[in-house]
């Protein structure tokens, strides 16, 4: 293989070659934690999905059930929750135990109070981001240069899109993590030649690899499992008929498929006598974890990722070395015995009902039927990547033309230009089939993306191509200009990037009032000029390369300003942790409530530890759905002499007072009222 060339003068190393491999993983991930954690815990969780998740995780950390998913708290729904696997709410439920909240015994107030429940909640998807980051990092350094793997991992990291969702306690970023390493591992798999031999201990059948990458398969793979296996067999029991009468059989019995696929995987995986098995068993782990964040799209992307790039490389033959065909087997197994035993549990003791709603109603439907969300065809993610990959949107057409179209001097490079430019198409096309759109269901495309925009600067910079950077700067500029005049011309047009996570313009597709008070077109046009110049700069020699770091350190600033200062400011007018707060502040004893009047968005659940709702039928106080106000009215008389709460949509506000007591409503009282949607109030009745 040609060593990748570098824009130093002959005998001198480039800073990126001048570190170990240890310290730029290290770069990597440290730049990643420190982009991401600081102040991920410091603001409120958002409605839509952020309290609906946590909620489902809370109830698993009450609860102590590591199987089924329960969803409480609304008369509208049952009580169990079907729509997504386990493995979101796993994450959240081990933040909740080690920040000691959510357990059973806890203060109600606890999630609402301080910040600790932001925090449990959050980093674990800010540890899957940094995970995406290392992925894309460590195939493009393999097989391009250091430098460029930096560099996509950068703009990965940078684009609003992915950065908003890392912070985001939602799904998306448990599915696009593992499944980028996976799409990473089975590179590695296919394009690493080094087919040496590994060394080995032991003697004939009892002997297996001694080597880094063989203990580590094992390490993440009984990691992944066992877990799984000790809480299914032990949580698991289920009645079932025999011989006319119902007996229980436990999880162990049910398991017993997955032990005997976990000694099976470890006495093949010990066969492999090359590196490239054992990446592609670590790939179908990561791939079996995507499953359990999303469902069957986390093995079905990054397997047609994968068989586009074959079919479109012509590769195949590529699967004929190093024990890659008869490992795409035993990569099965691993496959199954990660993401299969949950499925299994479920079904074991919620029937096909589960599998219906899962499957059924959640992938069927949402992808050929349409279920709720927007419409729309091929175009319709094209306007939400501009302000998704801002400021990389000004490069990202060059970049995509010249990656596709370059001839790299090296086979594996060249495979690398067009993996980003396959996995960033695969994945647009496949979420533009389905029928059922949010903008953000275009994120697992952007990490393609990512490695084409990195190659490009890192190709830009190794050449010195002025006259390219100045093609970049001629098609990118306008195209810039048009997005950031989107986010400029009115105060609340910096809305969008809210909506590149939260689907709230489904329900206000004009947006929610806009605070007066927020107005962020000062700070976006400042960053919108700097990032201009700096792609202008690209077509001219002797700065290209300031250029292209400038690039990374005004995107790199954006994104805090983005996570620490735009989000931090417009969440309280979003949010309701602060709204019901002030609930928990000014209530004297458990006998004054809070009631929900009218709601359906879950924050009022999960801040709440859902007092409104948990309990006997006659102590409820969530009022919704048709009979609300009859069922209300019947609870006041129920509760004179007493002081109650109220949270409800700012636009019910007076309905609710009609329905007071008259002598009672001169006591009611607006407590809190900062947020755009949602207000607190209280009344002696």
């Amino acid at each position: 293989m040609t060593p990748p060339a570098t824009d130093q003068a002959p005998g001198r190393a480039s800073f990126f070659d001048r570190l170990t491999d240890r310290q730029m993983t290290m770069l990597v991930i440290v730049t990643g934690l420190l982009l991401y954690i600081p102040f991920a815990g410091s603001y409120g969780l958002w409605d839509p999905w952020e309290t609906h998740y946590s909620e489902v995780a809370r109830q698993m950390t009450k609860r102590g059930d590591f199987i089924s998913l329960w969803w409480p708290g609304s008369p509208r729904d049952v009580e169990v929750f079907w729509s997504k696997p386990a493995l979101t709410f796993w994450l959240m439920s081990i933040g909740m135990h080690i920040a000691g909240i959510g357990l059973p015994g806890g203060s109600p107030s606890e999630m609402a109070i301080g910040n600790r429940a932001e925090w449990a909640v959050r980093v674990p998807f800010c540890l899957m981001g940094v995970l995406a980051m290392w992925a894309v990092y460590l195939v493009v350094a393999r097989f391009v240069s250091r430098r460029a793997g930096f560099l996509s991992a950068i703009v990965m990291a940078t684009c609003p899109m992915f950065s908003l969702v890392v912070r985001q306690a939602m799904t998306d970023m448990a599915f696009v993590g593992p499944m980028a390493m996976a799409l990473a591992l089975g590179m590695l798999a296919l394009l690493d030649d080094r087919d040496e031999l590994l060394p080995r201990r032991g003697q004939g059948w009892k002997s297996w690899p001694h080597h880094p990458i063989f203990y580590t398969t094992l390490v993440v793979f009984v990691v992944l499992t066992v877990p799984q296996l000790i809480i299914n067999s032990i949580q698991l029991k289920v009645k079932i008929p025999w011989g006319g009468r119902e007996q229980l059989m436990f999880g162990a019995v049910f398991m017993i498929p997955y032990y005997l696929g976990f000694l099976a995987f470890i006495w093949l995986a010990a066969r492999a006598r090359y590196r490239a098995p054992l990446y592609l068993y670590l790939a179908a782990m990561m791939c079996g974890l995507a499953v359990l964040a999303k469902g069957l799209a986390g093995l079905g992307l990054p397997v047609i990722i994968f068989v586009a790039y074959l079919a479109f490389t012509w590769s195949w033959a590529r699967l004929k070395r190093a024990q890659l065909l008869p490992a795409i087997l035993v990569a099965l197994v691993a496959l199954g015995v990660v993401a299969a035993p949950w499925h299994h549990a479920m079904i074991a003791r919620h029937g096909w009902a589960f599998w219906n709603e899962l499957f059924g109603d959640n992938h069927w439907r949402r992808m050929v039927l349409g279920r709720h969300g927007d419409r729309g065809s091929f175009e319709y993610f094209l306007r939400e990547l501009g302000y998704a990959i801002l400021p990389w949107v000004a490069i990202a057409p060059a970049a995509l033309a010249t990656m596709v179209m370059r001839k790299a001097p090296d086979a594996r490079r060249q495979a690398i230009y067009w993996l980003g430019a396959i996995w960033f198409v695969a994945g647009y096309a496949v979420v533009s089939m389905s029928m059922t759109k949010f903008h953000h269901y275009v994120l697992p495309a952007i990490p393609g993306l990512a490695i084409v925009i990195g190659c490009f600067l890192d190709d830009l910079v190794e050449r010195r191509d002025a006259r390219k950077g100045l093609v970049v700067a001629l098609v990118g500029l306008p195209l810039l200009g048009v997005v950031l005049q989107d986010l400029v011309t009115a105060k609340n047009a910096s809305q969008h990037f809210l909506w590149l996570f939260s689907y709230d313009y489904v329900h206000s597709p004009q947006g929610r009032p806009w605070p007066p008070q927020l107005d962020f077109t000062t700070p976006l046009l400042a960053f919108g000029a700097a990032f201009a110049v700096l792609t202008l700069a690209l077509g001219s020699k002797k700065l290209l390369r300031s250029a292209s770091l400038g690039l990374c350190g005004a995107a790199v600033l954006f994104t805090w300003f983005l996570l620490d200062v735009f989000m931090r400011q417009v969440a309280p007018y979003w949010s309701q942790k602060d709204a019901i707060a002030t609930f928990y502040k000014h209530r004297r004893s458990r006998d004054e409530k809070l009631v929900a009047y009218q709601m359906y968005w879950r924050g009022e659940t999960f801040y709440s530890k859902n007092e409104i709702y948990e309990g006997p039928m006659e102590d409820r106080t969530v009022f919704d759905m048709e009979t609300a106000d009859e069922k209300m009215v019947e609870w006041f008389g129920n509760h004179r002499g007493n002081r109650v709460f109220f949270i409800y949509e700012r636009g019910r506000q007076g309905h609710l007072q009609g329905l007071l007591p008259a002598e009672t409503r001169a006591s009611f009282q607006i407590l809190y009222d900062t947020n755009n949607k949602f207000s607190v109030a209280q009344a002696d009745l």
